[in-house]
């Protein structure tokens, strides 16, 4: 699971942070388990942080729960 959970956020991570210019950042890491107080547990991005362990500041998967935490989510 984390491999192919570290997959499918990077893809979609980057395509919404670099194509969209990460205005859809805010919409769609919520979707990927990113959310105002950090990532949630059992969530796609909790499985690819599992798999990666640290990761360095500036990561696909930094830069979504950046813009999680920045946005107001349900």
């Amino acid at each position: 699971m984390g491999l192919l959970a570290a997959i499918i956020v990077n893809l979609v991570g980057g395509a919404v942070i670099y194509v969209s210019g990460g205005l859809l950042a805010p919409i769609i890491a919520p979707m990927l388990g990113f959310g105002s107080a950090g990532i949630a547990a059992g969530s796609m991005a909790a499985a690819a942080q599992a798999y990666y362990g640290n990761l360095a500041a500036g990561s696909i998967i930094s830069q979504l729960t950046a813009a999680a935490m920045l946005a107001p989510t349900p």
